[in-house]
């Protein structure tokens, strides 16, 4: 098993992310169907992914990061998107996992970026197993699912629910930061799409993690309320969350409309409404990623503006995957292949806006009693 630790030539800020991610892009045009097939990503993309600046996107500057921007993010993913959507979530995935890592206590800090900020580090969204305190010592043990990019992380962060936690009053989840060497990967992915996020699981049996690499969830729901941090600690997690998972979807959607009209042949009024309503959707979407992401880096969100911001991404997500669906049924027996980058495309865009943060029903709840006062009948 590889694991990836420091590189020595990231990106050193927001607008380095931004170009290496374009090229990264190109790079990716001639992998995206292997990695598809194998379900893995190959070595050179890992390392490009890396050396583009993606894990040490949130991390804090005094371990060498860039405490970037959530609209560069977004934006750098989105590009990435457009050559491979696997690739874009794993990129995703490492730089939000370096903004969680960040809640740690300084000394966990200090150990898990003992070799620099670009540390891979995977992350585990649903609590499970179980942990046990005792002194200043934590004990793990327990299965933890859909850790994306998890075969190549060198640090695994894995949550546990507040009431499976025990040997202090129950405080809501914790996240536990775990070394490669401390965890095993069962490989448990077999997905419809993105299947090159190797999104396996992890298992790990009586892990002694010290208090130092422990923080409560709550932290991370609300951000650091420290006027002096920087402006990605401080964002409320709903509040940030939810649009960057649209932009790996958008990438790849754009891409996908774009070799659809490419080789459209029967240019009738079908086709032509088709293109025209698909980039229209494509272009709302977008207008809806940008303007949350600019509210997440503005300090100070109102209860109001995080409602907006997860029912912008929920209907962003839902224009992402219309917009595909639509290529679906005008392609006909072309896309029954599975070598066929429409049909690639059409399933990673189906997956990756399948994912709980964009869940229009729970966001349009949230939205309607936030912002207008109603209640659930």
């Amino acid at each position: 098993m590889t694991t990836t630790t420091g590189t020595t030539t990231a990106a050193t800020s927001s607008d380095g992310v931004l170009a290496a991610a374009r090229r990264l892009a190109d790079l990716l045009d001639g992998h995206a169907a292997e990695a598809d097939r194998t379900g893995q990503l190959p070595p050179e993309v890992l390392k490009g992914l890396l050396d583009a600046g993606f894990a040490r996107h949130f991390v804090p500057a005094r371990h060498g990061g860039t405490e970037g921007t959530f609209t560069d993010l977004a934006h750098a993913v989105r590009d990435v998107g457009t050559g491979c959507v696997s690739t874009a979530w794993v990129a995703l995935i490492y730089a939000t996992a370096g903004r969680m890592a960040a809640f740690l206590p300084e000394a966990g800090q200090d150990e898990l970026w003992a070799e620099g900020p670009d540390v891979a580090v995977a992350s585990a969204l649903r609590p499970s197993g179980s942990a046990t305190l005792s002194g200043d010592t934590w004990t793990l043990t327990g299965r933890w699912d859909f850790l994306s990019g998890v075969d190549f992380a060198g640090w695994a962060l894995l949550c546990v629910a507040g009431d499976a936690c025990t040997g202090e009053p129950a405080q809501g989840v914790r996240y536990f930061a775990v070394p490669r060497d401390a965890w095993t990967v069962e490989q448990t992915w077999a997905p419809t799409g993105m299947r090159a996020t190797a999104s396996n699981s992890v298992h790990i049996d009586r892990v002694r993690v010290p208090r130092s690499r422990s923080f409560a969830h709550s932290r991370l729901l609300t951000g650091t309320d420290d006027p002096d941090a920087a402006a990605c600690y401080r964002a409320p997690l709903q509040g940030s969350g939810p649009p960057l998972f649209v932009a790996p979807a958008l990438g790849g959607a754009a891409q996908a409309l774009t070799r659809w009209a490419e080789r459209r042949t029967k240019r009738d009024d079908t086709a032509r409404l088709a293109l025209a309503r698909g980039t229209a959707e494509l272009d709302i979407a977008e207008l809806l990623l940008d303007r949350s992401v600019a509210a997440a880096d503005t300090p100070g969100m109102s209860r109001e503006t995080v409602a907006r911001v997860m029912r912008d991404a929920a209907v962003a997500a839902r224009l992402v995957r219309d917009a595909v669906d639509r290529l679906v049924d005008l392609s006909g027996s072309a896309m029954l292949s599975e070598a066929d980058p429409l049909q690639r495309a059409w399933r990673d865009v189906r997956t990756a806006t399948a994912h709980g943060a964009l869940d229009l029903d729970r966001s349009s709840t949230q939205y309607v009693r936030d912002v207008w006062g109603w209640t659930h009948d």
